[in-house]
C-alpha cells in the first residue's frame, strides 16, 4: 500500500508541474507569460489548432489531477484514524495533580514586639 501511495504522490507532483507549464504556454489575449517562453511559435509547431491541443491537454491533465487527488484523499483518510498530535499527546504520561499543602495556623493575635 505504501508503494501505491508513493506512486500516486509522484503522479500528483508531475500533474501539477505539467498543468503549470501548460497554462503558462497557452496564449492569452495579451500574450501573457506564454510569450516569454516562446508560445508565439506554437502555431508553427502544433499547426493552426495550437490552442485546441494545449486546451485539450490542460483539461485532460486537470481531470487526471482531480481524480488522483480524490484517490489520495480517500487513501490517507482511511488510514489516519488518529492525528500526529493525538498520538503524541497519548504517549505522554499524565502529570499528577498535587494536593494543596495545608498552611500552618497563624495565631489570631500577634504577640507584641518589645520596643527597645
Amino acid at each position: 500500500m505504501a508503494i501505491i501511495r508513493t506512486l500516486l504522490i509522484i503522479l500528483e507532483a508531475a500533474c501539477s508541474l505539467a498543468l503549470i507549464g501548460l497554462i503558462l504556454l497557452q496564449k492569452s489575449k495579451d500574450g501573457g507569460l506564454g510569450m516569454a517562453f516562446g508560445a508565439g511559435g506554437n502555431d508553427s509547431l502544433f499547426g493552426a489548432r495550437a490552442g485546441n491541443v494545449l486546451t485539450k491537454a490542460t483539461v485532460g491533465i486537470g481531470i487526471l489531477f482531480l481524480v488522483n487527488t480524490l484517490i489520495l484523499g480517500l487513501l490517507f483518510a482511511g488510514s489516519a484514524s488518529e492525528s500526529l498530535v493525538d498520538k503524541e499527546l497519548g504517549a505522554q504520561q499524565p502529570v499528577p495533580i498535587e494536593q494543596p499543602v495545608a498552611m500552618p495556623q497563624v495565631p489570631a493575635e500577634m504577640p507584641a514586639v518589645p520596643a527597645e
